[in-house]
């Protein structure tokens, strides 16, 4: 109890166990809660009658460590309780080889054996911080427990308990976490289930940097978690192995912890998937856990996590000593009022399109037909772009639309090419300006930089029509000039709408399509792709921002606000 964080958890625990269970059972709850701590009194036992339910002292205690600077500092935030459930019952699922692409939004564990679950496999978050995977990993095995034996002895409650273990560097944390554990026991069966309960959880947990120490011989069956994002440079001590982010050794380290046909889950930044700065890290990765199902998310218009915008990838892999098999989903985009949807409809496709630098964010067969056909023309666009003629000048941060002209364009984010004529020029415009390509760069971006490897990547047929390019390309830089906006900011004087251009850009993708080989089905699936969230449309019967974040109007294609969980440098 060495700080005010401990004191405060004490502070609501106590109010609590005063109110809810009355003074004549309170020695048995304060020597319990004693015993977890090592101290020989508690500072608030004292302290005067407050009024809060179980589930708000849950809550209260589930965010002690949010207010902490130096928390945040260190690239730790809350992860929502909807993510947290989904982790947990699809590595759960996976650790019992019962996870599918077609299964992944089914919540239900009535088809896994239910003794071995809640009395025999181990959870084990690395870096649990207040417990907020641990708490619903208890609670989902004693949700079965209740289920299939209502009249549980203590014995066998205490044995779930001793399943769900727990390390953080941060010994507060750790405090933190078993007073939760033993309040979801203590509001579940009673002040009789705690005794000898806080023996149990002590030798659950432990307390040291996960980042850095050796694996030891400690084995668990399912792993979950949500590490710290922090650019290497940025932690103290910097880890021995470098990924370039220290939640690469998290996963690391959580893959050599596993045992035999164990399972992992873990929530990411999107870089895992999209860069080739962790191609080493997945190389690491796929050598232990040969199965891997990859989830990916982005941050607007809403976003997985609160009060804080990331691009996310939400990880399952599985230990199976087989041929690597990767599963994705595509990059999801939704609204707040759409948020309860979101996980219902997970799915995902078998995906052999990885490349060293990426692997791409597809999630249907339709998907991968038309990735093919993009990716296998043979010409890379970057080619047109290494001409000494005309420009062509291209924003190369983005968000929903992809912005090139052949007129100067102030600002950073602006890079010059080159074209070798007037039709190749054209051609370029229609090309970066198409649904097509920002579906593309979505697939295998970070889903905020243009990079060299977008532009290699996608490849461009020969016998194109140039008169019509030409008159399509002057069709859309014609009506982006007539609906822009004057803004007058330090970064740029005018807003270019692409969203008010939606027709001149279609009329690109009609041709630029059939071009490439799509079928009209295809076709009218890559007009259509996030539609809505690119022209701002709204969910269907609400239209408000997300009230978790405070959202200020921003110009297209500016650079995200500062995020504090991961900072990403441009990459190659």
């Amino acid at each position: 109890m060495s700080d005010s964080i401990v004191h405060e958890a004490f502070t609501i625990t106590s109010r609590f166990l005063l109110q809810a269970y009355g003074k004549a059972n309170l020695p048995l709850l304060y020597s319990e809660l004693r015993s977890i701590t090592g101290a020989p009194r508690l500072e608030s036992e004292d302290t005067p009658l407050g009024a809060a339910t179980y589930e708000e002292v849950q809550k209260s205690l589930s965010t002690l460590n949010e207010k902490e600077t130096i928390q945040k500092s260190k690239g730790v935030y809350y992860t929502p309780s909807d993510v947290v459930r989904f982790i947990l019952v699809n590595s759960m699922k996976s650790a019992y080889g019962k996870l599918t692409p077609h299964n992944l939004h089914d919540m239900d564990l009535s088809a896994l054996p239910y003794r071995p679950l809640c009395a025999d496999k181990t959870v084990f978050d690395p870096t649990c911080g207040a417990g907020e995977f641990l708490l619903a990993a208890l609670e989902l095995k004693l949700d079965l427990l209740d289920t299939h034996c209502p009249d549980a002895t203590r014995a066998a409650i205490h044995k779930v308990v001793s399943t769900v273990r727990g390390n953080d560097i941060n010994r507060d944390s750790i405090i933190i976490t078993k007073i939760r554990l033993l309040l979801c026991v203590l509001h579940r069966y009673g002040p009789a289930s705690l005794r000898g309960l806080s023996a149990v959880l002590n030798g659950c947990f432990s307390s040291y940097d996960f980042i850095q120490k050796t694996p030891d011989a400690q084995r668990y069956d399912i792993i979950v978690g949500n590490p710290p994002y922090v650019e290497d440079g940025k932690s103290d001590p910097a880890p021995e192995r470098r990924y370039g982010n220290i939640y690469g050794n998290v996963l690391e380290n959580a893959a050599l912890h596993l045992n035999e046909r164990g399972a992992l889950g873990f929530i990411v930044p999107l870089s895992y998937v999209a860069t080739p700065r962790m191609q080493p890290l997945r190389d690491t990765l796929f050598g232990m856990v040969e199965e891997q199902y990859i989830l990916s998310y982005s941050d607007r218009p809403d976003c997985l996590f609160l009060y804080v915008h990331q691009k996310l990838c939400i990880l399952f892999g599985k230990k199976k000593h087989t041929q690597k098999a990767i599963y994705t989903g595509s990059y999801q985009y939704w609204y707040n009022a759409e948020r309860e949807d979101l996980f219902r409809s997970a799915s995902a496709v078998r995906n052999r399109l990885s490349s060293g630098q990426y692997i791409p964010k597809v999630g249907s067969k339709a998907d991968i037909s038309i990735y093919q056909k993009v990716t296998g023309k043979g010409r890379p666009i970057i080619d047109l772009l290494k001409g000494d003629g005309p420009s062509v000048y291209i924003n190369m941060r983005a968000t929903f639309w992809i912005k090139a002209f052949t007129t100067a364009h102030d600002g950073a984010e602006y890079k010059e090419f080159g074209c070798r004529d007037e039709d190749t020029a054209s051609y370029c415009i229609c090309l970066l300006n198409s649904s097509l390509f920002w579906w593309y760069w979505v697939c295998v971006s970070d889903c905020w930089h243009i990079t060299l490897k977008e532009l290699e990547g996608f490849t461009v047929p020969r016998g194109a029509d140039y008169a019509l390019l030409r008159v399509l390309a002057s069709r859309l830089e014609a009506r982006l000039e007539e609906t822009k906006k004057y803004v007058g900011t330090k970064q740029t004087e005018y807003e270019y709408k692409h969203k008010d251009c939606v027709g001149e850009i279609h009329q690109i993708d009609d041709y630029i399509n059939a071009l490439f080989g799509l079928s009209a089905e295809e076709s009218r699936y890559i007009k259509q792709f996030a539609y809505r969230y690119r022209v701002g449309g709204g969910a269907p019967g609400a239209a408000e921002p997300c009230p978790s974040i405070q959202h200020r109007p921003e110009p297209e294609n500016t650079p995200p606000r500062e995020n504090k969980h991961e900072n990403h440098p441009i990459p190659r």
